[in-house]
């Protein structure tokens, strides 16, 4: 049995840091949406320019520690990344009394698909290719 997620999408708002109480533990949130076209009976339905009619759907991912540090740095709103992970359902009782319910992903693996908007106007490491690679 497994508990695998993987997720490809746009960040929603810059992640936000922060560090438990003991200060031994960080964790990073941050939302990614993915998008889906939209059916009617089994086919794709388009807008009146003929475009696809897209659904989105929002995800809450956590990283902790290494992966939490690295995704605060070098991510940013409307970066486009992949997400491995797991699905957690949580469950907590508010201040009124009532049960409420969550589900967030927990990223084992995050990579990135594009750059941050900060970065996109700079010039790319030149990389020498005149180095003999070893097979």
């Amino acid at each position: 049995m497994q508990n695998i997620v993987i997720l490809a999408g746009n960040i929603g708002q810059n992640p936000e840091a922060r560090t438990t109480k003991g200060a031994s533990t960080q964790i990073t949130n941050f939302s990614l949406a993915t998008s889906r076209p939209r059916l009617w009976e089994g086919r794709v339905l388009r807008n009146d320019n003929g475009y696809r009619v897209m659904d989105t759907e929002w995800h809450r991912i956590t990283c902790f520690n290494g992966l939490g540090k690295t995704v605060a740095e070098h991510c940013e709103k409307g970066m486009k990344v992949l997400v491995h992970g797991r699905i957690h359902y949580s469950k907590w009782i508010d201040s009124m009394g009532i049960d409420r319910y969550g589900c967030e992903i927990i990223a084992e693996k995050v990579d990135f698909l594009s750059r941050p908007k900060s970065a996109e106007n700079e010039n790319p490491e030149l990389v020498n290719c005149d180095d003999e690679i070893p097979f």
